[in-house]
């Protein structure tokens, strides 16, 4: 079981890469319309915007699911039975 202090840290942890995440997105969206008012076509940035998206998602997936894993408990080590 884990301690007080270290389920706060790894609050602010989760806290701290959702903000991250929620500034790439947004930095995503800034740097798009800058394209576009630059004279950028916008069918050539929109697509480039959309992987960069995606690409978002995916880091952000696996950061969720690297999270859900650390906070499993662990498996007790198998041990050989004697009598075999």
């Amino acid at each position: 079981m884990k301690n007080n202090s270290q389920s706060n840290q790894d609050k602010f942890i989760r806290k701290a890469i959702a903000t991250a995440f929620i500034l790439l997105a947004a930095i995503i969206s800034v740097k798009g319309n800058l394209d576009v008012l630059s004279g950028k076509p916008a069918l050539d940035v929109i697509p480039g915007m959309i992987v960069q998206g995606i690409e978002l998602i995916v880091k952000a997936n696996r950061s969720r699911k690297s999270f859900e894993e650390g906070d499993r408990p662990s498996q007790p080590p198998i041990t050989p039975n004697p009598d075999n």
